[in-house]
């Protein structure tokens, strides 16, 4: 992470009680401007129909994609837990914590998606995890204090926490797979690798002057897209990694982890409290899609 040097376990968080409170009551109504056209009866999905999760301090939050259902404390008990990935019904976590503790630090937590069978210790011996994704079986993240990627079996047995050593030594933060390869963001590079590990590339994109501060990623089947946390920008390239636009979504703020679905990018503006959102092809930009209490770190959508 490059934004002022915050480690995942350093960044602050909001202030008084009253500014707490004031903003917790408001997240639930504060929906600026559904995802998409502004419409919240055509451009996002019917409640129930899925949610979005979010990040914070030591809880997870939860709500739909059209603002209602606001649960900013969804999940607690986590330790400064990092991003989010979900599959087969589970909600995964990087328990980022604080090196040393005994809280539930360096651990993968995992829930059912209705918040029940919660384990924060799901899997052990991760060095300040920050990014987790789940495909093909396998579970990834990011040890963000010793530069490597590791993997499990969606069991949690079979634990490699040096599946894959990164360029970086003091990070990656997101790792992402999709369309046969891993993805990991370095600070100033992504890279990729097959899906077994091998043929891995530290410099996979890289411009003159470098992603600023890479942070999360997400693939789909004709994009790469990624959070510019210093520059406040969403960037785009396509898989084979031609065609990069650091510039691709502007306007964010301090901008985190992110997910896409069918329709749309979420990215968690970390320097606003809020959950941004556009469709994917970088139209109708809102930077406040949801609003809530903290400063959200990861970004998870389950489109239901």
């Amino acid at each position: 992470m490059t934004d002022g040097n915050r480690s995942a376990w350093q960044r602050p968080n909001s202030s008084s009680p009253t500014v707490l409170l004031a903003a917790a009551v408001a997240a639930t109504a504060l929906l600026t401007a559904a995802c998409g056209d502004g419409s919240v009866a055509t451009s996002s999905p019917a409640p129930g129909s899925g949610h979005l999760y979010w990040t914070d301090r030591t809880s997870i939050g939860r709500a739909r994609p059209d603002g209602t259902g606001v649960n900013q404390e969804f999940i607690n008990g986590a330790a400064a837990p990092g991003m989010l990935a979900i599959s087969s019904g589970y909600l995964y976590w990087a328990n980022s914590g604080v090196p040393g503790a005994a809280d539930g630090s360096g651990t993968i937590g995992r829930a059912r998606l209705d918040g029940t069978g919660v384990n924060q210790r799901f899997i052990t011996g991760a060095s300040v995890p920050v990014g987790v994704t789940v495909t093909g079986g396998y579970i990834y993240w990011t040890n963000n204090a010793t530069g490597t990627i590791g993997r499990a079996r969606l069991d949690g047995t079979g634990v490699n926490q040096r599946f894959i050593v990164t360029a970086q030594l003091q990070g990656p933060d997101a790792v992402a797979v999709g369309s046969g390869h891993i993805y990991w963001a370095n600070d100033y590079t992504i890279g990729r690798a097959n899906l077994n590990g091998t043929g891995a590339t530290q410099r996979f994109i890289r411009v003159p002057y470098g992603p600023k501060g890479v942070a999360g990623l997400a693939v789909n089947a004709r994009y790469i897209y990624w959070t510019n946390e210093t520059g406040d920008t969403i960037g785009r390239a396509n898989l084979n990694g031609t065609g990069v636009n650091q510039e691709f979504i502007t306007g964010a703020s301090n901008p985190d982890a992110m997910a896409i679905d069918a329709r749309y990018i979420y990215w968690a503006n970390w320097g606003r409290g809020t959950i941004g959102c556009a469709r994917l092809n970088g139209a109708v930009v809102s930077q406040d899609v949801l609003s809530m209490h903290g400063r959200p770190r990861g970004v998870a959508v389950n489109p239901g």
